[in-house]
């Protein structure tokens, strides 16, 4: 008799980052993530909003580290933290919500800043 059904969709023994965690996507990508057995790192810049994500999470060596991406001081100190991973999630951003009429060229360019070349350069 098997014992063991095989489960394509498990990420029991693998780490993952997750940007952006303290809402949004990235909260909820966290949380799923934690629930199929991954260890999970979260980030985020609100420190109160990334304590709720990481009280959310399943299992006990998962990982909080408070780091604003937006910055190069930020970026280096998150990723000297890291040790190992196996997958990386995405979810740092900031939108803008405006009705169209008031869109302007300098709140986009707000919004998809170039100052953040040195993450991909």
């Amino acid at each position: 008799m098997m014992n063991d059904i095989f489960n394509p969709f498990t990420l029991k023994g693998k780490t993952i980052l997750i940007t952006g965690a303290s809402s949004g996507i990235g909260r909820e990508t966290a949380v799923s993530c934690s629930k199929m057995g991954a260890t999970v790192i979260v980030t985020g810049r609100d420190k109160k909003r990334l304590q709720e994500t990481f009280d959310n999470l399943v299992g006990e060596k998962n990982i909080q580290i408070l780091a604003d991406l937006t910055t190069e001081e930020g970026l280096s100190s998150l990723i000297s933290m890291i040790s190992h991973l196996d997958g990386v999630v995405l979810c740092a951003g900031k939108g803008l919500t405006l009705p169209l009429q008031f869109a302007t060229r300098e709140k986009f360019n707000e919004t998809y800043s170039p100052e953040l070349d040195f993450i991909f350069p």
